[in-house]
């Protein structure tokens, strides 16, 4: 089965929520400048406790100096959790020594307490305060420090493949996972994606048939024809996308009702070990 990670945010309610994932599933856990760090590590920690692999995020910017760096990692080490998602982070101004994702993962380089997979984000739709060439550059050179990259939310499939195949061309390693959002209601979802400056998806939302019509209905909002577009590359880290990373802003129950219903889109094939391109899983999951 395609592998698939499920997106918490540690904030009220999160725990509820959490109760709702299949047992073992791959989550991974937000970081904002307003909970911080050690929000994200306690949430962590206590997901652990219920038997899921964990990837909590790490913002740069809230890091304040190779002690804090350390801290945190020794904290991972101490739950068993392997995996790391490296991120800039939204704070205003860096609180330390790094003020990019690329510097924390320069930092961690050579340490031995640096996670055994390390993930970083990608953006095909581009972001809103950061000019395209400079996005690309950068993802070039986290290339060489990451282990798996992770899109931004996606709403459409097209563009999204189109990059995936640009990235393929330039000849970039890493294993993609397709950000995609989960289920949820349709007005909340336009909102998320024009806080988050996604103006590409939210307009090609606007174009799909009947789309306004939705808007003001009271039903949730299905990624049905975006898993159908991305579904023969699922599962494929070398041509197509590893998995899918789902943002479900903790609507856990219904997401995952969802995916379970459309597992016919999700192609059964071998996945590739993401840390060991050659080596393959006999469950068809990356090895943790």
């Amino acid at each position: 089965m395609t592998a698939t990670r499920y997106e918490l945010l540690p904030i009220a309610g999160m725990q509820e929520a959490a109760r709702d994932l299949p047992h073992g599933a791959m989550v991974t856990v937000t970081c904002s400048p307003r909970h911080g760090l050690e929000r994200t590590l306690e949430a962590s920690e206590w997901l652990v406790g219920m038997g899921v692999r964990v990837v909590p995020h790490l913002a740069a910017r809230l890091v304040r100096d190779r002690a804090h760096l350390e801290q945190l990692l020794r904290r991972l080490a101490a739950v068993g959790i392997e995996d790391a998602f490296v991120v800039g982070g939204d704070a205003e101004r860096p609180v330390g020594a790094y003020p990019h994702g690329r510097a924390l993962l320069e930092a961690m380089t050579g340490l031995e307490l640096r996670p055994a997979r390390l993930g970083v984000p990608a953006y095909p739709e581009g972001h809103h305060r950061i000019e395209a060439t400079a996005l690309q550059r950068d993802l070039e050179a986290k290339a060489a420090l990451a282990d798996y990259a992770v899109t931004q939310l996606c709403f459409e499939a097209t563009p999204l493949l189109a990059w995936r195949e640009r990235q393929q061309r330039l000849g970039l390693p890493l294993p993609f996972h397709a950000g995609i959002p989960g289920v949820m209601e349709p007005r909340r979802l336009l909102a998320i994606a024009l806080r988050l400056g996604l103006g590409p998806s939210v307009r090609a939302l606007r174009r799909q048939s009947g789309w306004l019509a939705r808007l003001l209905r009271p039903s949730s909002y299905c990624p049905d024809a975006l898993l159908e577009g991305l579904g023969p590359g699922l599962g494929d880290p070398a041509a197509g996308f590893a998995g899918l990373h789902v943002f479900t802003f903790n609507r856990v129950a219904a997401t995952r009702g969802w995916l379970e219903a459309r597992q016919d889109l999700m192609p059964e094939r071998p996945a590739r070990d993401e840390a060991n391109p050659h080596l393959i899983t006999s469950a068809g999951e990356p090895l943790a």
